[in-house]
């Protein structure tokens, strides 16, 4: 059985078939701008799924977003990078249009999927995925189940409240972590500080640098946070700022042993850092999909 496996990210939108065996048989990447682009976004996606799909058969649908989602996973309630999604009836819609099951989930979920099958991790188990990215992506599984909370607000790590920040967040609040720590402040730090430097090399260059270090530590205290509340089995590390050139790797363990509550959980803590594939989301939502659906 085939799954249609979608990520819509701020910035890309990648939509990828999905054999039962996990393998991605078609992928395609394109800006989101190049999907979205008339009056009402669920026919625009519609007509996307069914140009992707033409001649191939499929069963189901899985969708990606980087959102806030209501408990029952059927609309989007928050996402400031794809705000034109907000509150659409997403799996109604394109249930109706395409006569199949649709999936929705938060794309972190998704990516945690991935990475606890690629990496073959025991599901009875407390497992967290914390991706630094532009944002800070995190999900929860709880024997196998992701933690959605009373609302499904569940795993939004990326904002607690730093005190003494007032940077604003794209949440629309002020102080969050992830406007001062990953890739956010990286961006910023950047174009105020080092102007001449390519935001690549900002690790290469200046990771001796106090306000550099400053954001490794944050990055530090997000993942310190999570462990000493829910003292999990596995921690997956990933997002783009762990693969950027010359991520001081030690010195944020360093920081992340400082912070973790001595000896339990900090002695047998497991850390993993994950690879960053191009159809990680995609793959993860269909794996996730056909679990849902018990296909």
């Amino acid at each position: 059985m085939n799954i249609v496996g979608i990520d819509i990210g701020g910035t890309n939108f990648r939509i990828g078939l999905v054999d039962e065996c996990g393998n991605t048989k078609k992928l395609e990447k394109v800006k989101v701008g190049s999907v979205f682009y008339l009056n009402d976004p669920l026919d625009d996606l519609v007509r996307k799924i069914k140009d992707f799909t033409k001649d191939i058969e499929y069963q189901a649908i899985s969708i990606g977003f980087p959102a806030t989602m209501n408990l029952n996973r059927t609309k989007v309630i928050q996402a400031p990078n794809i705000a034109f999604m907000e509150n659409l009836p997403v799996c109604e819609v394109l249930e109706e249009k395409l006569q199949v099951p649709v999936v929705a989930e938060r794309d972190v979920t998704f990516a945690l999927y991935y990475d606890v099958k690629k990496y073959s991790l025991p599901e009875e188990e407390i497992i967290c995925g914390i991706y630094f990215g532009t944002g800070i992506g995190n999900a929860i599984l709880i024997n196998g189940k992701p933690l959605a909370g009373q609302h499904g607000c569940a795993g939004e790590i990326g904002h607690i409240p730093v005190f003494g920040s007032k940077e604003p967040c794209g949440c629309g609040n002020f102080g969050c972590i992830e406007a001062v720590a990953g890739g956010k402040a990286l961006v910023k730090i950047q174009q105020e500080f080092y102007p001449d430097t390519l935001i690549e090399d900002m690790f290469s260059k200046h990771s001796d640098d106090l306000i550099v270090k400053n954001i490794v530590e944050l990055m530090a205290n997000t993942v310190a946070t999570e462990v000493n509340i829910l003292d999990p089995a596995y921690v997956l590390l990933g997002g783009g700022v762990f693969k950027m050139k010359d991520f001081p790797i030690e010195l944020f363990e360093e920081f992340v042993q400082k912070k973790i509550r001595k000896p339990l959980p900090l002695s047998e803590m497991k850390l993993i850092y994950a690879d960053d594939e191009k159809d990680k989301s995609v793959v993860g939502g269909a794996l996730y999909t056909r679990r849902k659906l018990r296909m």
